[in-house]
């Protein structure tokens, strides 16, 4: 494994059971609700959470990325989405750890209908594209949950509804 993804592959370690503790709040029968008619349902805001830890795989194994078609991450029940959610970890702990220097200093490149929306080196790709990314949604899903008066798990400190340090 380059010592460059070293931080990011610990990160991610780090980072997946408060996102595991995200998902299982998420109520398995209000995938469809929506907090505004514009937003994501729950149901796809919980696949694409699941889906952020599986763009690890395609930033380690390829150097680009070019979305379309139907999406990936649709999953019937919450069990599905939870279920992908783990095989995303273990696909994306691999796929880190196997990745040389030389892939590691390389470029990754996101491509929208033939237009390069950016490139930029591996390293930072991993950190923004799935790392932070995975922080945004999931904030986003605690505010989902609150609005449905689901209890908020903890995830770096306490919530009104869960307190790790009592």
């Amino acid at each position: 494994m380059s010592p460059k993804i070293e931080p990011i592959l610990k990160e991610l370690r780090a980072e997946v059971p408060a996102t595991r503790k995200v998902l299982e709040r998420v109520p398995g029968d209000k995938l469809a609700w929506k907090p505004h008619t514009k937003s994501r349902s729950l149901g796809e805001l919980a696949a694409h959470i699941a889906g952020v830890v599986g763009i690890a795989v395609k930033i380690a194994t390829s150097d680009e990325f070019s979305p379309g078609g139907p999406s990936p991450l649709a999953a019937g029940t919450i069990e599905e989405i939870r279920s992908r959610f783990e095989e995303y970890v273990r696909s994306a702990e691999e796929a880190l750890s196997n990745l040389s220097d030389e892939k590691t200093n390389g470029h990754w490149r996101l491509v929208f209908q033939g237009k390069e929306i950016f490139s930029k080196p591996r390293v930072e790709a991993l950190r923004t594209n799935v790392l932070n990314h995975l922080y945004h949604h999931r904030g986003q899903m605690s505010v989902y949950l609150r609005l449905l008066d689901v209890g908020v798990p903890s995830v770096y400190g306490p919530t009104a509804d869960e307190n790790p340090f009592v």
